[in-house]
C-alpha cells in the first residue's frame, strides 16, 4: 500500500469519511506529498516532525479528499489553539489517526459539531477498563461473552474520543472518560449520556460506529439541546 494514497471512502448518517494510507516510519514527508496540500497546511506541515508530521500530512490529505466528495472549499484548514480543524463557515470536519492510516469526516454544520476517531482492536489491555469506563459500563462489558469484552472496551473509549472531539467547540477544556456513558446497539447507533464536570448544556447528543477490519470507526454529532 503506497503511503499517502487514498485507502477508502465511506458515506455515513453523520457525514463522508475519506482515508489515507499512512507510512509506518516518521521519515519527513516527500515534498511531492506537501504540493497536494494548500500552501498554507503545507507550510505548517514543514515546521513539524516525525510522525507528527506525517499524521497531520495524512489527514489533511484525508480531509481534503472529504471536502472534494462533498463540494465543501478547498480552502486550508489549520489547527484552532487546541488542535482542532476549523472548516469553512458552513462546514465541520473531524480527524483521526492510527499509525498506517489517516481518516476524517466531513460535512454541514446544520447538525452542530462533529467528532470521528479510528481505533486499532489489538492489542488488547485490559488494564484501561476502569479508567475509560463508568461503573455502569464495566457492568455491561463484563455481562458479554469473554470474546466481546475487549471490543466492546474499545469501541466505548473510541466513542469517547470522539464525544471529545464533538464537545471541545463548546466546552473548550479536557474533557474526561468518566463525564460521559456509552450504550451500543447492535443497529450501530450508541445512547450517550453526559455527566460534565462542570455543569455545561444541556446538549443533544448522537454517536455512530462501525466495524473495520481490524478497527472500529465511531463518531459524533452534538448541538445545544
Amino acid at each position: 500500500m503506497q503511503p499517502f494514497t487514498p485507502a477508502f471512502h465511506l458515506g455515513t448518517p453523520h457525514g463522508v469519511v475519506a482515508a489515507f494510507h499512512l507510512p509506518d516510519s516518521p521519515a519527513p514527508v516527500d515534498p511531492a506529498v506537501l504540493a497536494e496540500l494548500a500552501p498554507e497546511e503545507a507550510a505548517y506541515a514543514a515546521t513539524l516532525g516525525g510522525y507528527v508530521q506525517v499524521s497531520f500530512v495524512g489527514g489533511r490529505l484525508a480531509l481534503r479528499a472529504a471536502r472534494r466528495m462533498v463540494g465543501a472549499p478547498l480552502d486550508a484548514v489549520l489547527p484552532d489553539p487546541r488542535g482542532t480543524p476549523v472548516l469553512s463557515r458552513g462546514w465541520v470536519g473531524s480527524v483521526s489517526h492510527k499509525r498506517t492510516l489517516a481518516v476524517a469526516m466531513v460535512a454541514r454544520d446544520v447538525e452542530g459539531t462533529l467528532g470521528v476517531d479510528l481505533e486499532d482492536l489489538m492489542p488488547e489491555r485490559q488494564s484501561v477498563t476502569d479508567k475509560v469506563l463508568r461503573p455502569e459500563e464495566v457492568e455491561a462489558v463484563s455481562a458479554l461473552p469473554p470474546h466481546l469484552v475487549w471490543n466492546a472496551t474499545v469501541l466505548r473509549f473510541s466513542m469517547k474520543e470522539s464525544i471529545y472531539k464533538a464537545l471541545d467547540p463548546f466546552v473548550r477544556r479536557y474533557v474526561g472518560f468518566h463525564e460521559a456513558s456509552v450504550r451500543p446497539s447492535l443497529e450501530g447507533t450508541a445512547e450517550i449520556t453526559l455527566d460534565l464536570a462542570q455543569g455545561e448544556g444541556p446538549f443533544a447528543v448522537e454517536g455512530r460506529f462501525q466495524w473495520l477490519e481490524g478497527r472500529v470507526l465511531t463518531s459524533v454529532r452534538i448541538r445545544r439541546a
